[in-house]
């Protein structure tokens, strides 16, 4: 039988099975643990015969000194990771783009810390901060920045950046990689009009290259900010959340409350309140380039 449909059918049609996997790998897990967030679960994830709290696992959240601590570091964590990544990043992807002789190599050697695995890196970058055995202090004391080795991950501001220095490092490749693609989307030829009306560097990255940047701008910083604010490997292999609750971030957290104090109730809760900011930063950053892309 022959079936006529009109072309917006056929697109819900191939459309189907994405649904059915997002349905299954996706609602289904957030729909479970949005139930086990309203239940009293202690020792087990099994919600029949336990007590139904409604909202006062949430209310525990939102009154909990600890876990706003883990959500202001969170934030902070996310703000300036993500700022330094993406100026260092530019700075990458302008690089590779305009140094013609060394162009594949920087390539190459841009890809290599977004390729390594994150618990491999914070394993990697806690020997590098160890105060007796580590580089970074051995280099600093030669250089006489300081008299003594330094504890970076024992004392709590400098743990706290520390953290943020090995996440800089690992993904300002990945915030490269993605605007090296928008570098490559801008013609030539606009480049070229402004030079011949005599528009120096500065001018024509300003003026021509950040607002012809600007959607993949969003999408990559849409990319790294949801990234950045559920990073659980690199806080947890380098610092697992200390000194004390110092690094302890909203993933680290919930992570603690399933695993460590097998309450998966509290633990729902969390994960549930860490999806809903994810949701709201989402909405701001599509509304965004919405609204730069035009569309209806």
């Amino acid at each position: 039988m022959k079936i006529k449909l009109t072309e917006a059918r056929y697109a819900y049609l191939f459309l189907i099975p994405t649904f059915l996997v997002i349905i299954i790998f996706a609602f289904f897990p957030i729909t479970s643990t949005f139930w086990w967030s309203v239940h009293e679960l202690k020792d087990k994830i099994l919600w029949t015969g336990m007590p139904f709290v409604g909202f006062e696992n949430y209310a525990w959240a939102f009154t909990n000194s600890q876990v706003w601590g883990s959500l202001g570091y969170t934030l902070y964590f996310v703000a300036l990771s993500v700022t330094l990544e993406f100026w260092i990043g530019i700075g990458m992807a302008l690089a590779m783009f305009h140094t013609f002789k060394l162009k594949g190599v920087l390539r190459a050697i841009v890809i290599v810390p977004w390729a390594v695995p994150a618990i491999i890196q914070a394993s990697m970058w806690r020997w590098m901060f160890h105060p007796n055995v580590g580089i970074i202090s051995d280099i600093l004391v030669k250089l006489g920045v300081i008299s003594a080795p330094l504890n970076f991950l024992g004392a709590s501001l400098l743990a706290m950046h520390s953290v943020i220095l090995a996440d800089v490092w690992k993904t300002s490749s990945f915030m490269a990689i993605l605007l090296f693609a928008g570098l490559a989307a801008i013609p030539q030829d606009i480049y070229d009009s402004a030079k011949v009306d005599g528009a120096r560097g500065w001018f024509r990255f300003r003026h021509i290259t950040l607002p012809m940047m600007l959607p993949i701008i969003l999408v990559a910083l849409l990319f790294r900010t949801m990234d950045a604010f559920r990073v659980f490997d690199l806080v947890y292999g380098l610092t697992g959340g200390g000194p004390g609750t110092t690094t302890e971030v909203l993933s680290t957290f919930s992570y603690k409350y399933y695993f460590s104090y097998h309450n998966f109730g509290k633990g729902s809760a969390l994960a549930i309140v860490t999806f809903l900011i994810l949701v709201a930063i989402s909405l701001f950053y599509i509304r965004s380039l919405q609204k730069r892309l035009k569309f209806k």
